[in-house]
């Protein structure tokens, strides 16, 4: 819907334009000093649908499911394997536990052969992606997910997708893995580099401003 201003252009009547309307006009005038604000910035864009779930992962093929905790007086409990959820689409053959101690990175860390599946059980985690597939449509980029205890969340990284783990809480971080294909002591599907060696440029450092 538009509607014709004095000087002959038109403007987009929004959603937030019908609110102000509504409102009597000593609270609409808290509003009008905003129409025009400097410095000019980017406004975000939406990053979750209405269920709360991630709109975009970053990278193809990566799987982000949020968790829900179901909370009583007594605790909680989080379901972590149901396969009713689409995000169990291949068999559970192998799972393990590992931590992290507080400031510490794992990885770069890359599997050929089969896919991570993350659950965070403690602590707070950034899980830091880079697509090294040279046919993916994401070929190059990163993407970062921050698993917490407040934020619990199902990851699958898959097979050739770089991933460091770092733990930004103060305590040990824990988190349980469910790979796609049980470890080959023979012949190990993992490959490594060191984060700090730059030959995946990445800037470890944890942003300080909002």
């Amino acid at each position: 819907m538009f509607s014709c201003q004095p000087k002959g252009t038109l403007t987009h009547i929004t959603e937030h334009d019908h609110y102000l309307a509504s409102l009597p006009p000593a609270i609409r005038s808290r509003y009008d000093l905003a129409d025009e604000v400097l410095p000019i910035a980017e406004r975000d864009a939406p990053t979750v649908d209405a269920s709360g779930q991630r709109l975009k992962t970053g990278i193809e093929g990566v799987v982000y499911v949020r968790a829900t905790p179901q909370v009583d007086h007594r605790g909680t409990l989080t379901e972590v394997v149901n396969f009713d959820n689409d995000f169990w689409d291949e068999p559970i053959v192998y799972a393990y536990c590992f931590t992290i101690r507080p400031g510490r990175i794992k990885g770069w860390g890359m599997h050929l052969k089969q896919a991570d599946r993350y659950f965070l059980s403690a602590g707070s985690v950034r899980v830091v992606l880079h697509d090294g597939r040279v046919r993916s449509p994401t070929y190059g980029a990163f993407a970062q997910f921050h698993l917490t205890e407040e934020s619990r969340a199902l990851l699958l990284i898959p097979p050739g997708v770089w991933h460091g783990d770092q733990n930004w809480g103060d305590g040990d971080a824990q988190l349980l893995n469910f790979p796609t294909r049980p470890f080959n002591r023979e012949e190990p599907d993992k490959h490594r580099i060191d984060p700090y060696s730059g030959t995946i440029a990445f800037d470890w450092s944890l942003p300080t401003a909002g």
